[in-house]
């Protein structure tokens, strides 16, 4: 039944083209500029400038410095508020505003190189003073103070004599955080890690973004800048900071591993926060994606047996008849439930809700059931009942009765759908309904010809001469509504053709501009979901608790004769006429505007902490079991969670392979898990999948199947904190060395390709109808 392909990581989608550049560096940067104009000419006039004498204009190139425009932020991972498992991710946050990280000049490092003048830091509770829950509340100041030194923590080389900020800058409101320096100490980059997290990101193509993110990828080119610390995995909230760097660079940590605890002084560091979100961790000690999905393989059963959504039975030893017949019915997805007869006698009946085991054969076509009396079905050889039907129709019942809206908007539609076929049978122009009806024959003379006969009896003594008396006139022909069956409605071409006339505006059928009638559309919509078991009681769809247990994944066929059967339950709310039942076959029927349920409808349960953990998993039937190109997922009819820990996905046909994955939502980073992790620490046995750099074979990012290091674990590349220091920074530089060696690079590795390595691979677990072969088992 399934073939777990092993935390292999889907193929690039074929409609994204994702470059990484190592930067975009302006070809002028801020700072001032001097405009020199001279001409060279023999015999030139002494008015014409020269080479000695040139005229000069003093320009000034402005840049972003003390705060970020909105428009400027694509997007940020995690999302601002999010909360989930983020322990495996590197916050990152991406600018529309490309050449951002590089537009000031005096950022050059000690090799002569560009550095970015900003730096993404993430910090956790209680290490910000002003800030100790991580909300993302910072201090206000404007310009003048910071530069006039009217607040404390300001590096020393900001101030009006040194740094030339314009004066309409000086009314500027910046957002800070007063930072303690064993704190900055610990979270911040060395000088030369910097570039490392920093990078140009390139789309040349339309790609379709996924929700539940806030960073999608689209065309353009972004600054995205990457936080060097990964969440802790014993969970908690945290806020990053984009801040300016300027007249800090001198108190960045060095990188060396002999210097990581802080010995300087106690004088805080106040930051300049160009823009700051805050999200929560939740704890690592729940098992990771692989561990959940391989739970469903362990337990998969023999050819995936234990997959499907019944009651595990296993086979008696010696059975009887009647014993296999039991185990059949259990087999088939029924179970034994207590039900009384009408007779008042109580006995036992076989229950089976929509979702089945096994594909179910359609009953033939019948007539609507009025009551779910008439959906009984008696098993003669046991002299039991099946109530499976009886069940559905009652439930339909109760759903319609529950949704007040819906049974109003039922009750005035048929009120529509009689006065449309009135006029439809009957085009005379006189209003129809009783009174109207009396009124007609009150105009033929009725109050004349009730007092003729009331004044027979009298006149027939008094005189002998029979006494003409005028006819009653006829009564006005009256619509035949209740003679009009659904049979001959159905056989009649010419009737359905006239009642399908009358109920176009309706339908919308008759081409009005307003289209269908609302309480036609509110009602059939509402049929449409109901058919998908929407607002159905969950102890319906899985009546015993041992059919669905804790961290199980279920596969089901839908039984169309039970979804069938609930729409007419929901039908039978408020039938007030015969012709009621036309009516809604008229409007609902095989001819009507209620489709007939498609022919086979599949779909899966999952009882996993994968529902909350990873709330855009992606699940994607296929109906070939083995993958083809150019191949397109199955309609997903429903996918709803019914709990926090209950998925239900409903499939249009039958899937031959379904794959769960964690949800690709654009380009992440961060560290991968073990093919055999087993620790909640993601750094325990955490690995990074490396990918291919060569421009040669043209297969830049695609995995090589090693990774980094080989045998799992990150503790040699993450920073050893003091007491009551942060946790989980990298070390950047040396992660990136050990990168280096591992691809066959020569050291320093550049920020595109360490980038690319640090993308957060999204895995997926595949169950398939295809055998299990040798080589099925693959990583990725």
């Amino acid at each position: 039944m399934s073939r777990p392909e092993h935390l292999s990581a889907p193929e690039p989608d074929p409609s994204l083209n994702v470059e990484f550049r190592d930067s975009l560096v302006p070809q002028i940067t801020a700072g001032g500029y001097t405009l020199t104009a001279y001409q060279t000419l023999t015999g030139a006039p002494a008015y014409l400038p020269t080479a000695e004498k040139p005229v000069t204009q003093h320009i000034e190139v402005r840049a972003p410095r003390f705060a970020l425009e909105p428009e400027w932020v694509h997007g940020a991972y995690p999302p601002p508020g999010a909360t989930g498992r983020f322990d495996d991710v590197l916050p990152h946050l991406t600018l529309d505003r490309a050449t951002l990280p590089w537009e000031r000049e005096e950022y050059v490092g000690t090799g002569g190189e560009r550095l970015p003048w900003l730096a993404l830091l993430v910090f956790g509770e209680g290490e910000l003073p002003g800030d100790p829950h991580c909300l993302g509340q910072t201090e206000p100041f404007t310009v003048e103070d910071l530069a006039g030194g009217k607040c404390t923590g300001v590096p020393p080389t900001f101030d009006t004599a040194t740094e030339r900020i314009p004066a309409d800058e000086n009314d500027r409101v910046c957002r800070t955080v007063l930072v303690p320096p064993d704190v900055f100490h610990a979270v911040a980059p060395a000088q030369h890690e910097l570039p490392l997290l920093t990078h140009v990101r390139h789309v040349n193509k339309q790609h379709q973004g996924i929700t539940l993110t806030e960073d999608r990828i689209q065309i353009g080119d972004y600054a995205v800048v990457t936080g060097n610390r990964l969440p802790s995995a014993a969970g908690g909230r945290y806020v990053a900071h984009l801040v300016s760097l300027e007249g800090w660079l001198d108190r960045l940590p060095d990188g060396s591993e002999d210097k990581e605890a802080y010995t300087g002084d106690s004088k805080p560091l106040r930051l300049i926060s160009l823009w700051s979100w805050s999200f929560e961790s939740l704890t690592g000690h729940d098992p990771g994606f692989a561990a959940l999905t391989e739970h469903f393989v362990d337990t998969e059963g023999k050819d995936g047996t234990e997959l499907l959504l019944r009651v595990p039975v296993a086979d008696p030893p010696s059975p009887s008849a009647e014993q296999r017949e039991v185990v059949k019915k259990l087999r088939d997805g029924y179970l034994p439930v207590s039900c009384r007869t009408e007779s008042g006698r109580a006995t036992f009946g076989w229950y089976r809700g929509p979702f089945v085991a096994q594909p179910v054969t359609r009953q033939s076509a019948q007539d609507r059931r009025r009551c779910a009396a008439e959906a009984l079905i008696h098993l003669e050889q046991y002299g039991v009942f099946d109530v499976s039907l009886a069940t559905a129709f009652t439930a339909g019942r109760g759903v319609a009765f529950s949704d007040h809206q819906f049974a109003a908007a039922l009750l005035r539609l048929r009120g529509k759908v009689r006065t449309a076929a009135e006029q439809a049978l009957n085009p005379d122009p006189a209003p129809a309904g009783a009174r109207a009806r009396v009124a007609r024959l009150v105009e033929d003379g009725l109050a004349g010809h009730l007092h003729e006969l009331h004044r027979q009896p009298v006149l027939a003594s008094a005189n002998t001469v029979p006494a003409t008396v005028t006819p009653v006139a006829e009564a006005s022909a009256l619509p035949a509504l209740a003679d009009i069956t659904v049979k001959r409605l159905r056989e009649d071409t010419d009737l359905r053709a006239r009642l399908y006339q009358g109920v176009g505006d309706i339908t919308g059928s008759s081409g009005k501009e307003d289209g269908p009638d609302e309480d036609f559309t509110a009602v059939r919509d509402w049929l449409l979901r109901l058919r998908n078991v929407t607002g159905v009681p969950f102890a319906h769809l899985v009546p015993d608790a041992r059919m669905l247990p804790a961290e199980s994944l279920r596969f089901f066929h839908v039984d169309a004769d039970w979804t069938t059967t609930l729409v007419e339950g929901a039908l039978s709310v408020g039938l007030a006429h015969r012709f009621d039942f036309t009516g809604d076959d008229l409007l609902f029927g095989p001819l009507g505007a209620l489709p007939e349920p498609a022919p086979s409808v599949t779909g899966l349960l999952l009882r996993s902490r994968l529902v909350s953990g990873w709330p855009a998993l992606e699940v994607r039937p296929y109906a070939n079991p083995k993958e083809t190109a150019g191949e397109t997922p199955l309609t997903v009819l429903r996918r709803e969670a019914l709990a926090e820990d209950v998925l239900l996905v409903l499939f249009q046909g039958v899937p031959g392979r379904v794959e769960i994955s964690e949800p690709q939502q654009g380009v992440h980073f961060g560290i991968d898990e073990s093919g055999d992790a087993h620790s909640d620490v993601p750094l325990d046995e955490g690995v990074i999948r490396l990918r291919s750099v060569s421009e040669k074979t043209g297969d830049i990012g695609k995995e090589t199947g090693s990774t980094f290091p080989a045998s799992g674990g990150l503790h040699d590349y993450v920073r050893k904190p003091g007491q009551g220091q942060p946790d989980t920074v990298l070390r950047t530089g040396k992660l990136a060395d050990g990168l280096a060696g591992a691809l066959g690079l020569q050291p320093p590795l550049s920020p595109a390709r360490f980038a690319i390595q640090m993308i957060n691979a999204a895995q997926r677990r595949t169950f398939s109808t295809a055998p299990v072969t040798t080589g099925d088992h693959r990583n990725g």
